[in-house]
């Protein structure tokens, strides 16, 4: 009885997991969710290349930089120069703008029918959501 309960758990588990993508449907423009000193887009192009604008609580661009991704096994998507964005107020503190030069990444998955990838120190953390 233990074992058919944990292996309807496991089944469970695995059917509410909504990760089916291919990789023409991951390129486009991501929004940061629930930011509330930044504004920030990450546009994955074609070529491995992306391009990305970070906007201040006053929507005046910041940072456009463009870089390198790809996905790794797994589904992870890994950014190389990445600004880890995690919301701080930069207008406060602008030096924050300047660490660009390590890399980022974290988990790509599809949750309710909508692509996005979290790069925060937790899971749900700093999340980004394909908008277009």
């Amino acid at each position: 009885m233990k074992n058919t309960l944990f292996c309807l758990c496991i089944c469970l588990f695995i059917i509410s997991c909504d990760e089916h993508f291919n990789t023409n449907e991951l390129y486009g423009t991501y929004a940061s969710v629930n930011y509330k000193n930044t504004y920030d887009t990450i546009k994955l192009k074609r070529n491995s290349l992306y391009h990305r604008n970070v906007r201040d609580k006053n929507n005046k661009l910041v940072l456009e930089m463009d870089g390198k991704w790809e996905i790794e096994k797994d589904g992870i998507i890994r950014f190389h120069s990445f600004f880890f964005n995690l919301d701080k107020d930069i207008i406060k503190f602008p030096q924050l703008l300047s660490d660009t030069l390590n890399d980022g990444g974290g988990w790509i998955e599809t949750k309710s029918g909508n692509i996005q990838f979290c790069v925060g120190y937790q899971i749900g953390e700093n999340c980004y959501r394909k908008i277009k």
